[in-house]
């Protein structure tokens, strides 16, 4: 079963950067006045374990020198209201498990219709000319998803198994361009493209029913789940820590003081930000870090996204801060089990980050067992 959004979860949240936050296209090209340029951070060469020590502290930074805790964070007073887990909540997780586990059956007998899956393979050209991107085989493709260009999928709708047929689009006016087999550009923008596609097969998705048989087959021997009510139970309890969590860490974010944030901690979390989009950048082609801002996400720039963040990027470090600062105060060190958690990141992030995790982990759960829900 996948696991909800646990202490854990949320304290990796914290320490990675707000990557997705502040996603909206933006076209302002201000500057941060707090974050300042992108171009004042090595963010090409971030590493997760950087300014992280072996304890899981913020390198040369005693928290509590930047920080004051309200009097009552080790025992925080909250309405069960706030945690408790609502009935849609607990239905929005079996919603999503179920998804998870949709299969497909088969359609015989009949043409494609609207919300099909259909099994294709398809070659494009313009203008008689072949691109790259236009070929595929073996492609699920939900007809009426609108995941292609328009009037794609409404053409393979009619058509039967076996069928090969061509579909013809026209590919709108802000398309970018491909390139042909050589290498040479190929300008896609409102030009009619000629699809040859053949339909392999189709189907159709069809969500499980939850009964106690279905939890049993999946998550019996697994989960030691083998009722419906059992997994109500573990939807709930899970709920539970996680709004628990959540209030917590909003109450401290609220409450406790903090008088300005190190340049460490601001470094690292403008650096994974950025760093993480640079990765993104690499990984689909594009050629610099603003260019796939402007194509894909609709910052004009890299300064752009750090002034439409600052308030996440200054928020996470608030809370970063807060974290340490309750592991200080309360003299708190990560267990070997919570060090065993994460220990599988040790390679790729670094031993300082697991240390982070494991030591935030610490620190959430005593403050959940501190926490008085009335």
């Amino acid at each position: 079963m996948k696991h909800l959004r646990s202490a854990a979860a949320l304290a990796a949240a914290l320490a990675l950067a707000i990557s997705v936050a502040g996603c909206g296209a933006s076209s302002s090209e201000a500057t941060s006045s707090i974050l300042g340029p992108a171009a004042n951070y090595d963010y090409q060469n971030f590493t997760y374990s950087q300014g992280i020590d072996a304890n899981g502290h913020w390198e040369g930074v005693n928290a509590l020198d930047y920080v004051t805790l309200p009097e009552d964070f080790a025992s925080i007073s909250l309405q069960k209201s706030e945690v408790e887990p609502t009935e849609e909540e607990i239905q929005s997780q079996w919603d999503s498990l179920l998804d998870s586990y949709r299969v497909n059956q088969p359609i015989t007998g009949r043409a494609a219709e609207t919300g099909d899956i259909a099994n294709i393979d398809y070659s494009g050209t313009v203008d008689g000319v072949a691109f790259t991107g236009g070929t595929a085989e073996d492609y699920d493709l939900t007809l009426g998803s609108g995941k292609f260009v328009d009037d794609f999928e409404d053409q393979i709708v009619g058509h039967n198994v076996g069928d090969n047929f061509d579909v013809t689009v026209t590919f709108p006016d802000d398309y970018g361009d491909s390139t042909d087999e050589a290498g040479n550009t190929i300008t896609l923008s409102g030009k009619e493209a000629v699809f040859n596609v053949t339909l392999n097969s189709l189907s159709v998705s069809v969500l499980p029913e939850a009964t106690d048989a279905w939890v049993e087959e999946n998550f019996g021997a697994q989960n030691d789940l083998h009722t419906v009510d059992q997994v109500d139970q573990y939807f709930h309890d899970a709920l539970y820590e996680s709004n628990l969590t959540n209030a917590i860490v909003d109450y401290l974010t609220e409450n406790a003081q903090v008088s300005s944030i190190p340049d460490v901690v601001l470094n690292y979390q403008v650096n994974s930000q950025l760093s993480y989009y640079n990765n993104y950048a690499s990984m689909f082609g594009y050629n610099s870090l603003d260019e796939f801002l402007s194509g894909f996400l609709g910052y004009d720039n890299a300064d752009a996204l750090l002034a439409d963040t600052e308030e996440d990027i200054v928020t996470s470090c608030h809370q970063l801060l807060i974290l340490q600062a309750v592991a200080e105060s309360l003299n708190l060190t990560p267990t070997e089990a919570e060090l065993e958690t994460y220990a599988s990141y040790t390679e790729s992030m670094g031993e300082g980050y697991v240390h982070l995790l494991a030591l935030q982990d610490q620190v959430l759960a005593t403050l959940r067992d501190g926490a008085q829900v009335a």
